[in-house]
């Protein structure tokens, strides 16, 4: 996910929220959720009752347990406990195409949305294209493959008419139920790595379809035991395996039991309602908010990542200062949870009478909010946009300067990018740009640059009265209007106390101006732009606290056989880094 930041991928912000909570435990999850006041309150004299519960959950956050909730709850949880099986039964493949599986709750509703939106004649080409493909996603879930493994039993059971004794056994098996249609429904065919594929959709034109008559010879000539093992291949839709069909349907049985045993509102359930965890992570965010400075309101919704919440500037260099840093910044006898703040505070360093008698002097205060292994993993974030992705214009400008002439001569022939954090910002129709970054001091041993003591710089461009600043086929993004800004008042930041003065060009002519994060155990893993940051299989990573030259990302994990990496997992809620 390290990467997906550089190249500002909108969903896959939008699928890490929706999964913010996935991997915690049920005991994780009651305690962040009892910090969010999202589990049944057990302080003061009396613990809260069932039905209080119940009713806060339900008509204060929307969360409503049903029948159709339940079933979801049910899936979801019978695809984690098969894991273990289907891998026993060397079916890693089937698995994967089960995890991969959504249940389909109200999709059918999407999909009615995109037909009538499809039946308009006079959408753009593009447009239709798109529909299509949403139709097409919309279509791969286990609901959908109900009626497709209906069908397909249907033609079993047809093709089992001609074994021996067939009719006699059930005369009427081949009947469709519904339609007393006495030819089964569903086509076979053959997909490109030659697996037998059962679908109710009309035939393609590519299709390689598999006759009735060929289907029949094929199972003349198995034994009782291949023949399980054939149909238990059958690809349903080409989506999912009969095996992986049979195998989650099963155990959902087992799961919808043990979910009616409890209360629909007890946590016991409420652990597996997948509306309800996503109501945690939505939570969490806007209190992680709060935590990193932000006073501005924040509605805990689904488009958060693509910034439906409008915040001031003063917020969002609050919230850069913190992420990048680890430490909330404040005024001395500001009040934890004060909504109005003292920012105004924040450019006045002492006030003295004409006597000399000093009336306020600025006393700067700190609360730690992130763990420092997050705080370097995000701050590696913004570092590699500006490297890499959007951020390239403050790469290629910011440089240190010096106030010798020799000196500024060198360092303009080395023309050396200074590592910096950052992020841009393009609202909606282009109506505003924002670039919010951070800008790194020279170390003491003034070799590499380090994130103690620099600066927090925000720049925000639009107009007004909020129109969009668009003319001709001209559109300003946040690279375009507001990083420019940026890179100059970092420039001059930069270059405050003179730091190209201090550095040896010569040391940086060999070695290059790096960035040196914190020690926190943290490794660089070599990753590919080009194939979307993934990480290089078989490279392994390497132990350093100063950013390599090449492509790589800040992270926690080890090395293990054939150079492979394995992440690191820890669970650090915001609030456990007051301890």
């Amino acid at each position: 996910m390290s990467w997906t930041g550089v190249n500002s991928e909108n969903l896959a912000a939008v699928w890490l929220l929706c999964h913010l909570t996935a991997r915690l435990t049920p005991p994780r999850l009651r305690e962040v959720a009892a910090h969010l006041d999202l589990a049944p309150r057990g302080g003061g004299l009396q613990p809260e009752s069932y039905e209080h519960f119940k009713r806060r959950i339900r008509d204060h956050y929307g969360i409503r347990v049903n029948q159709e909730t339940l079933e979801q709850a049910a899936y979801d949880r019978a695809v984690k406990a098969l894991e273990a099986d289907f891998l026993f039964d060397d079916r890693s493949y089937d698995y994967g195409q089960l995890r991969q599986l959504p249940y389909g709750l109200h999709f059918d509703t999407y999909t009615e949305a995109v037909d009538r939106d499809l039946e308009d004649l006079d959408l753009p080409e593009q447009r239709q294209k798109e529909l299509q493909l949403r139709r097409k996603i919309l279509a791969r879930n286990y609901l959908d493959l109900q009626p497709v493994m209906e069908a397909l039993d249907r033609y079993r059971r047809y093709l089992a008419l001609d074994s021996p004794g067939g009719r006699e056994k059930n005369p009427l098996a081949f009947l469709d139920s519904e339609s007393g249609n006495p030819l089964p429904d569903g086509h076979f065919r053959l997909d490109p790595a030659g697996r037998v594929v059962f679908s109710l959709q009309p035939p393609g034109k590519n299709w390689r379809l598999l006759s009735e008559s060929a289907l029949r010879e094929r199972l003349r000539n198995m034994d009782e035991k291949t023949v399980r093992t054939f149909w238990d291949n059958v690809q349903l839709d080409g989506i999912l395996s009969v095996y992986a069909f049979r195998h989650v349907s099963a155990q959902m049985a087992r799961e919808r039991t043990e979910l009616f045993s409890h209360k629909p509102y007890s946590m016991a359930v409420l652990a597996s309602v997948p509306d309800y965890r996503l109501m945690v992570g939505l939570q969490y965010l806007v209190h992680f908010g709060r935590a990193l400075g932000v006073r501005s309101e924040l509605e805990p919704v689904l488009s958060f990542p693509l910034g439906s919440n409008v915040i001031s500037l003063m917020d969002a260099v609050h919230m850069y200062e913190t992420l990048v840093t680890g430490k909330r910044y404040g005024m001395a006898g500001e009040e934890k949870g004060d909504e109005t703040g003292n920012d105004g505070l924040a450019i006045i360093e002492r006030i003295e009478t004409v006597d000399g008698e000093v009336l306020y002097s600025q006393k700067p205060v700190s609360d730690k909010v992130l763990d420092p292994r997050n705080a370097a993993a995000v701050g590696n974030i913004l570092q590699n946009i500006v490297r890499y992705g959007t951020g390239a214009y403050a790469h290629a400008h910011v440089r240190l300067n010096s106030t010798r002439p020799e000196k500024q001569q060198a360092l303009q022939r080395l023309d050396l990018p200074v590592p910096l954090l950052g992020k841009t910002g393009t609202a909606n129709r282009f109506r505003n740009a924002a670039f919010f970054g951070y800008v790194p001091r020279l170390a003491h041993d003034k070799t590499v640059m380090r994130l103690a003591d620099g600066y927090t710089i925000g720049v925000y461009v639009g107009f007004d009265d909020n129109r969009p600043m668009v003319r001709g086929t001209t559109h300003l993004t946040g690279a375009a209007g507001a990083l420019p800004a940026w890179s100059a008042i970092a420039s001059a930041a930069l270059n405050l106390d003179h730091p190209g003065d201090r550095v040896d060009v010569a040391d940086l002519g060999f070695n290059g101006l790096h960035l040196q994060y914190p020690e926190t155990g943290e490794v660089f893993v070599p990753v590919d732009p080009q194939n979307g940051g993934a990480v290089i299989g078989g490279r392994g990573a390497l132990r350093s606290t100063v950013t390599p030259s090449l492509p790589a990302v800040l992270t926690y994990g080890q090395v293990v056989g054939g150079g492979h990496f394995e992440p690191a997992r820890f669970f650090q809620p915001y609030w456990k880094n007051h301890q």
